[in-house]
């Protein structure tokens, strides 16, 4: 299963890394946040979250505003080119995932979704 996640992550385009694309991604799900929130979110420490930020900034992915209530902070939120980016990233993924599966013989197919219940459960989706 890691294998198949890191192929789909890898699978995005552009040329942004793996750490700037997870730290993209936090910032388009929880922004704005500061530098000391996607530190903790991502589990790198605030120097290490500052210099992917800058590297995403200078990209035009994201973009800076001054905290109104904390004006020695900065919040950091995804650009409209970030969202695209990570919508884009998400679209490969589905994409190289489809393509994937339809090569799958009809009995691959029905092993997969004799496994899904218990991958929903290990994964804590199960409905």
């Amino acid at each position: 299963m890691l294998r198949v996640a890191r192929r789909i992550r890898t699978s995005s385009p552009g040329e942004v890394t793996p750490s700037q694309r997870a730290i993209l991604v936090t910032i388009n799900y929880y922004g704005p946040v500061t530098i000391s929130q996607i530190a903790e979110l991502e589990g790198v420490k605030a120097p290490s979250a500052s210099k992917i930020v800058a590297a995403l900034e200078h990209q035009g992915f994201v973009t800076r505003t001054g905290d109104p209530s904390d004006r020695r902070l900065s919040l950091i939120a995804a650009t409209n080119a970030g969202v695209a980016y990570v919508e884009s990233v998400r679209a490969a993924g589905r994409t190289w995932l489809s393509d994937q599966l339809s090569s799958l013989t009809d009995d691959d197919v029905e092993q997969l979704n004799a496994a899904l219940p218990a991958l929903e459960r290990l994964l804590g989706t199960a409905r």
